[in-house]
């Protein structure tokens, strides 16, 4: 999981074709939104973390392909951005909601721009959720198979980023475990509403996914609750979207649940310490398998919904604050050894 893997030469068109638009319109959004000339600075090439601090990241999902578009910044780079978007003085300190609000919306109206780009393609896009992450490991740790791209842009007074394009095409039978008691119905025109039972379907999903991956038996404990109270420090997040808005579901954990899940999934030794990259691919297997029978189960209900990328996170910080429209709740789980991991379900409608 830590290589992005190169695509194959048919799909390289694609993929160059529409980094060049997701550069076009990280641009033409610096020019309305900033007032701020961008200059791509070096090749195109992997992403670089080193000095990322921040960044946010949106999901844009087809029948046939699966992107996540965004960026990332130094902590400078961030905070003038913010202190333009609103208005705030040149020695006053953004705070970090402030810093989630600017950089989820950066990528969220370069994201309309790119998906308006590509209907001259003849390509249509559903948007997810545009999510802000502190740190780097999102862009260190990477799904199999995925394509990732970025290119630095430079304006004036110090602004420099990277912008991040990750790609891979949509399978039919990834991240899906067989339903037998699932049936095809006509999508529902209306948007489910967000509540408790949607959560139980998402905890439901996570404890089937660790029985069947690794015969793990989880139970439910406590009762739902906001998952800025959850105290996590690792998980991964994947986009779920539909034709009336869209779900992030996160598998979140503390360091020792996360280093257990890991043993757990690779039948590591009890003793045996996981690396940080052994880490993201579990936390990324389980999230990505749970979402399958999530989207399963939706479908069950009349949802028609298409899966994004898995990205491993550190700390919470993409739910740590909601931005107007999106509601969230969380369920602890646990298992055998002390194990506790927490099912995140964010919704947007929209």
């Amino acid at each position: 999981m830590k290589n992005p893997q190169p695509a194959a030469d048919c799909d390289e068109d694609f993929i160059l074709s529409a980094m060049d638009d997701a550069v076009s319109a990280m641009c033409e959004t610096f020019t309305r939104q900033f007032g701020v000339d961008l200059t791509p600075a070096g090749e195109v090439g992997l992403p670089q973390p080193d000095g990322v601090e921040y960044g946010s990241t949106i999901a844009l999902v087809s029948a046939d392909e699966k992107i996540q578009f965004g960026c990332v910044f130094p902590a400078a780079t961030a905070q003038d951005l913010t202190r333009i978007l609103f208005c705030l003085e040149d020695d006053e300190e953004p705070t970090l909601e402030d810093l989630g609000d600017a950089m989820r919306e950066i990528p969220n109206v370069a994201a309309g721009l790119w998906k308006a780009k590509r209907e001259a393609h003849a390509e249509n896009y559903q948007l997810g959720l545009p999510l802000f992450i502190r740190g780097a490991s999102w862009i260190r740790f990477f799904p199999r198979g995925v394509r990732t791209l970025a290119q630095t842009l430079t304006g004036p007074d110090g602004i420099r980023f990277q912008v991040v394009f990750s790609w891979q095409p949509q399978t039919e039978a990834e991240g899906v475990i067989e339903m037998s008691e699932t049936q095809q119905v006509e999508a529902l025109e209306a948007p489910t509403p967000f509540t408790p039972e949607v959560l139980q379907e998402a905890v439901e999903a996570v404890v089937r996914t660790c029985r069947i991956q690794m015969d793990l038996d989880l139970e439910v404990v406590s009762e739902p609750r906001d998952p800025r109270e959850a105290a996590v420090e690792f998980g991964s997040s994947i986009a779920l979207t539909t034709r009336g808005g869209s779900w992030q579901l996160a598998v979140m954990c503390n360091r020792p649940g996360g280093m257990n899940l890991t043993r757990a999934l690779f039948a590591m030794e009890p003793d045996e310490a996981p690396e940080m990259e052994d880490m993201a691919d579990a936390l990324g297997e389980i999230a990505n398998v749970a979402a399958g029978v999530l989207k399963a189960s939706r479908t069950a209900a009349g949802q028609q919904i298409q899966l994004g990328l898995p990205l491993f996170m550190e700390g919470k910080s993409c739910f740590e604050f909601f931005a107007d429209g999106v509601q969230g709740m969380a369920q602890a789980v646990q298992g055998p050894d002390g194990l506790e991991a927490h099912v995140v379900l964010i919704w947007q409608e929209g």
